[in-house]
């Protein structure tokens, strides 16, 4: 398989990862306005903070963050400009995906550009982020079924889950840095509120909910638990990281003998990082810690990544340097990782 049909296929599951990502934590973040009031250092910025917009010059507000994250095309985290760049991806590979993924692709890629987005987005905004991540789900549900699973489809799991492990780590790490609450808000309704929004964000709050605990545990230790360490969640940071793994293990090939590629070895160090602690070692060593610890090495894993696998004078359709997504206090971008 050449590297340029690679990087797109591993750049189409990116991109559509992070327009799915984008629509749910803007309407999760609409419907906890709704119930609960938020300072307002807490509402908007946070959501910019987690797409690596450091310098939004405007007011943050209910009505200028959602149409910046939802329309703005010189935003490269926003979910038209995500979902223009993986229909580009998906156009120059026509070849290697199915028919019917082009098709829909193209047109949610039309919908978007067209009056009845818009319309549904002014009147009825939660649909309008619903139907965002369905055509995530639909997407994925559709190549699942129709591509064959061989090196293309490996590099599109990749992206996929690369992108899953950054984004859980990402929206935890801005909940621990920029919304952590006074001591005596800890056990709060608004704190316990957040850590809700947490879940949904990662569409988690059911499966969090339907897993069996053998002990009473405080609600921020049984999410950040969940979402770091739980084997079977899908947007877990460790089952991310796992299906990483295997998904390049498969791209690279297994002979017998064959010495691991540099993204193994970097994803297999990772791995032994988060299996080598638990969530009271995570807790005492620091929250932010550990997830800035995860987020740079997925940003290494992502280099690596380019280095072994794509061609160096190649680049994925899209910006030609797309700012750094980052927590508070990290100084890597994620964003070509």
């Amino acid at each position: 398989m050449i590297s340029r049909v690679a990087e797109h296929c591993f750049w189409l599951a990116r991109y559509l990862e992070r327009a799915e990502n984008t629509a749910r934590v803007l309407e999760v973040n609409h419907t906890l306005l709704l119930d609960f009031h938020v300072p307002v250092e807490q509402q908007w910025r946070p959501l910019l903070i987690i797409s690596g917009v450091h310098e939004y010059k405007a007011e943050p507000t209910a009505e200028n963050v959602p149409g910046f994250m939802t329309w703005d095309r010189d935003n490269p985290f926003s979910i038209a400009s995500s979902l223009a760049w993986a229909r580009e991806n998906a156009r120059i590979i026509r070849e290697v995906i199915s028919a019917e993924m082009w098709e829909r692709m193209n047109f949610y890629h039309l919908w978007m550009q067209g009056a009845d987005a818009r319309a549904l987005y002014d009147g009825h905004r939660s649909e309008f982020y619903a139907q965002v991540r369905r055509i995530n789900q639909l997407l994925h549900g559709i190549a699942d079924a129709t591509m064959s699973h061989g090196e293309a489809w490996e590099f599109f799991k990749l992206g996929t889950y690369l992108e899953r492990a950054s984004q859980t780590a990402r929206i935890m790490d801005v909940k621990y840095y920029i919304l952590l609450p006074q001591v005596e808000d800890v056990g709060s309704p608004i704190d316990n509120a957040h850590w809700v929004a947490i879940l949904m964000s990662c569409s988690g709050y059911e499966p969090f909910h339907k897993k069996a605990r053998s002990a009473p545990i405080d609600a921020a230790t049984a999410v950040a638990e969940f979402l770091i360490f739980d084997e079977q969640f899908p947007r877990s940071v460790r089952r991310c990281l796992w299906e990483c793994e295997a998904a390049t293990a498969s791209a690279a090939g297994n002979p017998v003998g064959r010495d691991p590629s540099e993204p193994e070895k970097r994803l297999a160090a990772l791995i032994a990082y988060l299996d080598a602690r638990n969530i009271p070692d995570v807790i005492r060593d620091g929250l932010h810690e550990t997830l800035t610890h995860v987020v740079d090495s997925v940003h290494d894993i992502g280099a690596a990544i380019h280095a072994a696998f794509f061609a160096a004078d190649i680049r994925p359709p899209g910006p030609k340097a797309l700012p750094a997504a980052e927590p508070a206090g990290m100084s890597q971008s994620q964003s070509q990782s």
